[in-house]
This record gives C-alpha cells, structure tokens and sequence, in this order.
C-alpha cells in the first residue's frame, strides 16, 4: 500500500478526547503511522492542500476552518478510509458499526479528517515534509504546534 497523508482537522483536535478516540481506533485497525505532527495551516498551505477544490462552493468555508485550529498530519500506510469513513457523512443511522465521521463530523467541511487519495498524496505528503517519527502515540495532542 502507499504512503497517504491524513489530517486531522481542528474540529476533532480542538477535542482531545474525541481525537484520542479517533487516532486509537485508526491505530486499533492496523493503519502504520509513519510519521506525525501537530500544526497550525497557513493560508497558503490551505490553498495548495486543496486546491482541486477551488471552484467548489464549499471551498471558502473549508479554507477558513482548516486554517482556524490546530491539525495532526500523518503519513499512513493502510486502509484509514475504512475507518474514518467517506466525506458524505449525511443521512446518517445510529447503529454499531458506523464511522469516525459519521459519529463526529458536525457539517461537509467540519468532518473530522482529511484523507488523500493515492493520486494526491505524494504532493499533499510534501506539503508537510518532514514528518517526524511517530513515536509520541495519544500524547501528540499535547504537543505544541508548528507552522506549515
């Protein structure tokens, strides 16, 4: 499998618990962090990230809450998607089984995770080079943030 870039977004990290429970369940699914850090976006980092977005009526708002908190990037190696589920969270049925974004996501864009797809990923990845090693687990809610 490839390495991809995940994020998680401030909705989810201004909540730590709720990020711990994130980041333990895609652990707990034998998703390979490789690599993870806590940072505050840029503008521009925001608009390179998303930039398959911009004619999107939704592209602003995203913008401005990606850019509004802390987020963790990590490298990973494994099917995360299983985990943190697809960006279309909505209906939604309280049943076992259902996703990170399906229990946390509070609209389209304050859903919890990014998750590139394998196309994007080596220039998502590079936007946030380098990764530090993975060796801090839950306790990266603690860190302080870096800029990228």
């Amino acid at each position: 499998m490839r390495e991809i870039l995940v994020l998680l977004k401030p909705d989810i990290v201004a909540h730590k618990f709720l990020a711990k429970v994130t980041l333990a369940e895609i652990l707990a699914a034998g998703v390979e962090v490789r690599g993870a850090k806590k940072v505050r976006l840029t503008d521009d980092t925001a608009r390179q990230l998303y930039a398959v977005h911009r004619e999107k009526f939704f592209y602003q708002r995203l913008l401005r809450h990606v850019t509004s908190g802390d987020v963790i990037a990590m490298k990973v190696v494994g099917d995360v998607r299983a985990v943190i589920g697809g960006s279309k969270t909505w209906p939604r049925d309280y049943e076992a089984g259902l996703t990170t974004r399906q229990r946390f996501a509070l609209s389209d864009v304050r859903n919890v995770a990014h998750a590139s797809d394998a196309e994007e990923a080596p220039r998502e990845l590079s936007l946030f080079e380098p990764f530090p090693a993975f060796t801090q687990g839950l306790a990266i809610f603690d860190d302080r943030a870096q800029i990228a």
